[in-house]
């Protein structure tokens, strides 16, 4: 456990868990999108009784398990990110990176993308 030296500390530890639960808010509506995704191309295809082409179920797949993976590597980076600024804290250095900010959202813009190029594919 971290021996707090201030409300100022106290203050940071309490943002950055914060802002981890948000990262990892993020990561598990990333996986959840991307099982809907995956199990809706399934689902067409059975509901759809043959009239659904092989090739959409496939290509929910293929985008579900990516938003599935897109989820689980933001996860590990919102951990990584969680414990670098923790020790940061503790040390009393300040440090500002927006690099896991710009790579989540070029995570959701590949996603609409991927979600656009589906539902058109799809429809």
């Amino acid at each position: 456990m971290t021996d707090l030296t201030g409300p100022n500390e106290l203050r940071d530890h309490l943002a950055n868990e914060r802002t981890f639960l948000s990262w990892v808010r993020t990561a598990i509506a990333l996986v959840a999108l991307g099982f809907l995704v995956a199990k809706s191309g399934i689902l067409l295809r059975e509901v759809g009784s043959g009239r659904i082409h092989a090739e959409t179920a496939r290509a929910g797949a293929v985008v579900g398990v990516i938003l599935v993976f897109a989820g689980m590597l933001i996860a590990v980076l919102g951990a990584a990110r969680f414990w670098q600024i923790r020790r940061d804290i503790d040390r009393g250095v300040v440090r500002f990176s927006p690099s896991l900010d710009v790579v989540l959202a070029i995570v959701v813009a590949v996603t609409s993308v991927m979600l656009a190029i589906y539902l058109i594919a799809t429809a």
